[in-house]
C-alpha cells in the first residue's frame, strides 16, 4: 500500500513538471534574433501611379494614400459626439492632399465599377463627402486609370476653383461672435461658389464644368453693357 502511494506521488510529480515545463516554454518571449519577415504590398500599382500623378499636380504638398478620416479630422461639434466620432472612424480616403499648415484640403477616393452591395456604398460616400465638406476638405472622385486623367496642371487649376473655405481651426480661441455662428451652423450651410451642394459628390467630369460655370457666373455679374454675348 504504501508502494502504492510513492508510485502515486512519483506520476503526480512527473505531470506537473511536465505542465510547468510545457507552460514555461509557451510563455517566455523569444529574442526574435531568429524569426524572418516577408514585406507585403502597400499600394497596388495602380495606386502607385495615381500617387505620382497627385504629386504632379501638387508639387511642394504632402500627399498620402489610404488615410482614415480619424487620423484627419476631429469633432468640431455633434449632437452625439460618441456617434460622430465613429462615423470618423469607420471612413477612409484613397488619397489625401494636405496644405502648408498640414491640414487636409483634398480627399479623394478612385471610381470603382461593379462593385457588390453598389447602393450602400454610394451612400456610404455621400456621407464621407458629407462630414469632409463640413471641414472644409473638397471630396473627388478620381478616374480608375491615369490615363483617363487631365494633365496634372489643368487639374489643378480647376481644383484651385473648387476648394473649399475651411472652418477655423478649433485649438484658436473663438470671439463669441463665433461660437454664435459656430452654433447656428453656419458654415455647415454655405454653399460654395460652385453650386454643388452637400447631398452631391463631385466626379471629374463636373470638376472639368467648374471653369465654364465660373465664367457665365461672372458674366452674369456684370453689367448689361459689359457682358459677352455667346450668340
Amino acid at each position: 500500500m504504501f508502494a502504492l502511494w510513492i508510485a502515486l506521488m512519483v506520476v503526480l510529480a512527473l505531470v506537473a513538471l511536465g505542465a510547468w515545463l510545457y507552460y514555461r516554454r509557451n510563455t517566455e518571449k523569444s529574442s526574435g534574433r531568429d524569426d524572418r519577415y516577408t514585406p507585403e504590398r502597400v499600394l497596388t500599382p495602380e495606386q502607385v501611379q495615381m500617387l505620382d500623378y497627385l504629386h504632379d499636380t501638387f508639387p511642394g504638398h504632402v500627399v498620402l494614400p489610404n488615410l482614415p478620416l480619424k487620423d484627419m479630422l476631429s469633432v468640431r461639434r455633434a449632437a452625439d459626439h460618441k456617434t460622430a466620432q465613429e462615423r470618423l472612424r469607420t471612413q477612409k480616403v484613397d488619397f489625401v492632399v494636405c496644405g502648408e499648415d498640414g491640414r487636409p484640403q483634398f480627399a479623394f477616393d478612385v471610381e470603382q465599377y461593379h462593385l457588390s452591395n453598389a447602393k450602400a456604398k454610394e451612400h456610404q460616400v455621400k456621407i464621407k463627402n458629407r462630414i469632409l465638406k463640413t471641414a472644409g476638405v473638397r471630396f473627388l472622385l478620381l478616374k480608375n486609370g491615369i490615363h483617363r486623367m487631365p494633365s496634372p496642371d489643368d487639374f489643378r487649376a480647376q481644383l484651385n476653383l473648387a476648394a473649399l473655405p475651411q472652418p477655423k481651426p478649433k485649438e484658436e480661441v473663438e470671439t463669441p461672435q463665433q461660437r454664435l455662428e459656430s452654433r447656428i451652423s453656419e458654415f455647415d450651410q454655405l454653399y460654395p461658389a460652385t453650386g454643388f451642394r452637400d447631398s452631391e459628390v463631385m466626379g471629374l467630369s463636373g470638376l472639368m464644368n467648374l471653369g465654364e460655370e465660373d465664367a457665365e457666373r461672372q458674366n452674369r455679374q456684370r453689367p448689361p453693357s459689359q457682358r459677352s454675348r455667346a450668340h
